[in-house]
């Protein structure tokens, strides 16, 4: 395992230039409890473009100056000695739970040090023993240790004297059961089951995913807290009625990868206006982009500092949509309640996200969008009108926000 500590002040200007966001209250709250005297973070992410850590540093700044960041990563050089001894003893140790876990066999035959054919998933267990068997960090001389991701949970010792708090925002069973990888989920839960059963200040971002530690891991609903990524401030930009004669703008935020419905933004383009607003991003995708969409349709901006074009392209429309592209075949993603949905919520924005994920049964539920999918027509926007746009811009600015506060999402 590779650790990074990150110079505080090569970042400091992320969390003071920018306007505070709701979110940055909420964890103050919580935290407020702990010992906050010492504090390290642990974290997998990206601490440059992760809004949520971001967040974090601002509200523990307005208790203490002793705050440590750590990026850990894997070091994955292992000789094909280690890596045989590696998936050997997981088939070992699968062996023992298959009493427990009869799903389990899946592990035994696809994992086998004999098979070669699932090279990516096995790839996933070098990395995660990479982090499971190296030697723990240190956090003794901590009195509070907040560990991002279950990845950062395997990363550290424990102490009686230490508070830890565990912001587990992405639970990894659901992170690559699909394809190649689906073996590599059970693997995954196994080391959970072992890392998370003694814990107990549980920090999550969506009641959906507070519900499954509930189930899955036993946790009593009591330890676990549900922080949203509430990282936009309310605005009431968009007025009731937008008599501009441009009709339809979608806006897509966020990292902009292959496996984001890029082939849909495509689709798309030729019939509506795009805005795509490439917080992350890897060449590749914006190539794809570039290279298929109708580009005298779909405008590109690269960088987090995108709120003023947001709100200036959000002016000239009648019918702006967020489009929200979470792949419902990638059970992660399916399970999201990503930032682009509270940056929708907040300038009331109706949503349009593909069926079958939790954006999905939001919009069912509370009528704050639309349902799209791969068979959806691309003319599906032309029959809104004016008061069923406005119906769903105030579901949006009244009825989700009555959610999100009442922790119901």
């Amino acid at each position: 395992m590779i650790i990074e500590k990150i110079n505080l002040h090569e970042i400091a200007h992320l969390t003071t230039e920018v306007l505070e966001a709701p979110i940055v209250e909420d964890f103050f709250n919580y935290f407020s409890s702990f010992d906050l005297e010492r504090v390290l973070i642990v974290t997998d992410e990206d601490v440059k473009t992760d809004i949520r850590v971001l967040n974090q540093l601002r509200a523990l700044q307005r208790a203490t100056k002793n705050i440590t960041i750590l990026k850990v990563k894997p070091d994955n050089n292992y000789t094909e000695s280690q890596k045989k001894n590696i998936l050997a003893a997981l088939h070992f140790k699968t062996l023992k739970n298959i009493l427990y876990f009869p799903w389990f066999l899946i592990l035994v035959i696809i994992h086998h040090p004999s098979l070669t054919f699932r090279t990516k998933a096995k790839q996933g267990v070098y990395n995660d023993h990479s982090y499971f068997l190296t030697k723990k960090i240190d956090t003794s001389g901590y009195t509070c240790v907040i560990c991002n991701n279950l990845i950062s949970v395997s990363s550290i010792d424990s102490h009686s004297e230490v508070d830890y708090v565990y912001d587990i925002h992405e639970l990894e069973v659901f992170r690559n059961r699909n394809k190649a990888s689906i073996q590599r989920a059970f693997y995954i839960y196994f080391k959970e089951l072992e890392e998370l059963r003694e814990r107990k200040n549980i920090l999550t971002i969506s009641r959906y995913i507070a519900d499954t530690l509930y189930t899955m891991y036993n946790f009593r609903n009591s330890k676990i807290e549900v922080i949203y990524n509430k990282n936009f401030v309310s605005t009431t930009f968009l007025s009731d009625f937008n008599h501009s004669k441009n009709k339809h703008l979608l806006i897509y935020v966020g990292n902009v990868s292959m496996d984001r419905g890029l082939e849909d933004i495509v689709r798309l383009s030729y019939k509506y206006d795009i805005l795509v607003l490439a917080c992350n991003y890897n060449e590749e995708a914006i190539l794809y982009l570039e290279k298929n969409s109708n580009m005298h349709r779909l405008n590109i901006f690269k960088g987090m500092d995108y709120q003023s074009i947001l709100l200036e392209s959000i002016g000239q429309y009648q019918y702006p949509f967020f489009l929200i592209l979470i792949n419902p075949t990638h059970p992660s993603y399916r399970y999201a309640l990503p930032n682009k949905f509270f940056q929708a919520q907040a300038v009331g924005c109706p949503i349009i996200v593909y069926d079958k994920t939790h954006l999905g049964s939001i919009v069912k539920k509370y009528g704050c969008g639309l349902i799209f999918s791969s068979v959806t027509h691309i003319d599906f926007l032309d029959s809104i009108n004016n008061i069923e746009y406005a119906i769903m811009k105030k579901s949006m600015k009244v009825k989700v926000a009555e959610a999100i506060e009442n922790k119901n999402l």
